[in-house]
């Protein structure tokens, strides 16, 4: 009879000892998958904060040039180099580039010469006052 309940026991024992290590096995497999999973999420946070920092530096990078941009000095020389304006009581003077047609010939600066204006202020009229200009060629033509 002992050996009876010893075989029995063994049998016993040895299922016991079966279902544990299977639940074992099962556990082991469930918190591998857990730790891989955090290893995984840790490496995402890694990657996501370098990204926020490449952006917050973009923005510093950024709100630095609309201050820039935006500030008094920048606007008031964008102002008088592409709009050609000026500060209240100056006169702003734009020289073009003139085309090949605005060029005086050597007959009309022949012409220029023989009236009583002198070379300077001829000058002066065909950059800054082209309507005088014209009416002193066509007054000397």
């Amino acid at each position: 009879m002992t050996s009876k309940r010893r075989t029995k026991a063994t049998k016993r024992m040895r299922l016991f000892i079966l279902v544990n290590v299977v639940v074992l096995f099962f556990l082991v497999i469930a918190f591998g998958r857990e730790y891989v999973g955090n290893i995984q999420i840790e490496h995402e946070i890694a990657q996501l904060q370098e990204e926020k920092e490449r952006l917050e530096t973009e923005q510093l990078d950024t709100l630095d040039l609309i201050d820039q941009l935006s500030s008094e000095y920048y606007l008031e020389s964008e102002a008088r180099s592409k709009q050609g304006l000026g500060r209240e009581g100056e006169v702003v003077y734009i020289i073009q580039d003139g085309e090949e047609d605005d060029e005086l010939s050597p007959e009309e600066l022949a012409r220029l010469e023989e009236v009583d204006v002198s070379n300077p202020m001829r000058w002066f009229y065909y950059f800054f006052a082209p309507d005088e200009f014209t009416a002193l060629q066509e007054s000397e033509g």
